[in-house]
């Protein structure tokens, strides 16, 4: 496995506007306690910790190394050069943190694997987002295995053990812009916080931009 860094840029505390509702981000540079190794030695060094104003909300560690699909085509819908089910990264969620998904499930402390899906094209899910692309939140405990999950429903029913319903929890992907600088922007139009990062695949890097606060009006 080629050990390709996360890239971020840190100075301290990044802030991003003046709203009374900021967060801010800084590295994580220790992984969460509990991880099994077959997890732990998949990720990157250092990860993304995303503050709120009052209090931690969640850090994130990508993957050292992402697989892709080779001679991917953006369409309308997908963005990303992911297969359903793969491992992505871990997301680990402090106590009270009140982070919630991109359907407004609260999602209760602890470790999370983070695998790429894609929305369903039916009548069910028409206008929920811009794209097709999502991440899931799997408990770690149901997911210890980094090997990608090919049976998709039973992805879709582990995930929707966080969520508390039968929806998974998710995380809406938005299409990504190249050059832009790793961390946090506000979209005050639909009350989004986005989490940008740099997903390392080789000796390249995917730009990913992650919608880590806000929920589907759908």
């Amino acid at each position: 496995m080629r050990s390709v860094c996360l890239a971020l840029v840190f100075c301290g505390w990044l802030t991003v506007g003046v709203l009374a509702e900021d967060y801010t981000f800084s590295a994580a540079e220790k992984l969460p306690p509990g991880l099994p190794a077959a997890l732990g030695d998949q990720l990157a060094t250092v990860g993304v910790q995303v503050s709120g104003p009052k209090r931690d909300l969640c850090s994130i560690w990508l993957l050292k190394d992402v697989a892709v699909k080779p001679d991917f085509t953006p369409s309308t819908a997908l963005k990303y050069p992911f297969t359903p089910g793969q491992l992505v990264g871990v997301l680990s969620v402090p106590r009270r943190a009140g982070l919630t998904d991109f359907k407004g499930h609260e999602i209760e402390s602890g470790n999370y694997t983070l695998r790429y899906g894609q929305q369903p094209m039916d009548g069910n899910h028409i206008g929920t987002s811009d794209t097709a692309d999502f991440l899931l939140a799997v408990p770690v405990a149901d997911d210890q295995d980094p090997a990608p999950i090919t049976e998709i429903e039973s992805l879709f029913k582990r995930s929707a053990k966080v969520s508390g319903t039968t929806h998974p929890a998710i995380f809406s992907l938005l299409p990504a812009e190249e050059g832009a600088e790793p961390g946090l922007a506000n979209d005050a139009e639909h009350e989004f916080w986005i989490l940008n990062l740099s997903a390392a695949t080789g000796d390249q890097k995917i730009p990913l931009r992650m919608i880590v606060v806000g929920k589907s009006k759908g």
